[in-house]
């Protein structure tokens, strides 16, 4: 037997009514992501993502220094600018990274910090992304692979890194020791 469906007018309008709330509610959603811009004396905090760095600001002098990984120090968004044209380094060698997206992706450096978090990820340190792991590692800067290697070694002593078939790989390719720091 065949069904057959008829399609009313209360149940046309009720539909068309209802796509209109949807489209409406969309449009609004889409208002409030709205990012403010960036003013040039916004501060923005800016993290080491290695140890040892400093900065010298050629337009105000200023001095900045970041003495250990996770150290921050806030700097202005024009100082940020000025750093960002005279010394790209700081931030596509992954030694800094500025704490607002907005920074981020003015400087089109959103795929590199993804890189760091990506490796950053304890869970990703899987037997089945072990190549994709290494092969992220060895393209990384070199002042950052020193970080990467106490994360892992820090995931391996924490207990969160304990399949033997992931520390050997990374030990082989990394040149490193984990073994012994396996409890």
């Amino acid at each position: 037997m065949a069904k057959t469906t008829t399609d009313s007018a209360e149940d046309i309008v009720d539909i068309k009514a209802t796509e209109e709330m949807n489209e409406k509610t969309t449009k609004t959603a889409k208002k409030s992501i709205k990012v403010e811009p960036l003013e040039d004396s916004d501060e923005i905090e800016v993290v080491s993502l290695v140890s040892n760095v400093s900065y010298k600001d050629s337009k105000t002098l200023d001095m900045y220094e970041w003495h250990e990984v996770g150290h921050t120090e806030p700097m202005t968004f024009e100082t940020l600018k000025n750093m960002w044209r005279n010394n790209k380094g700081y931030f596509k060698n992954l030694w800094l990274k500025p704490m607002d997206d907005r920074v981020i992706n003015k400087f089109g450096l959103t795929k590199t910090f993804e890189k760091y978090e990506y490796l950053m990820d304890g869970s990703n340190y899987t037997k089945s992304n072990i190549e994709a792991i290494c092969d992220a590692i060895k393209t990384t800067p070199n002042g950052l692979k020193f970080a990467i290697c106490n994360k892992i070694k820090n995931l391996v002593i924490n207990g969160e890194l304990a399949d033997i078939f992931v520390i050997r790989e990374l030990e082989k390719r990394l040149d490193i020791d984990l073994i012994d720091f396996l409890k």
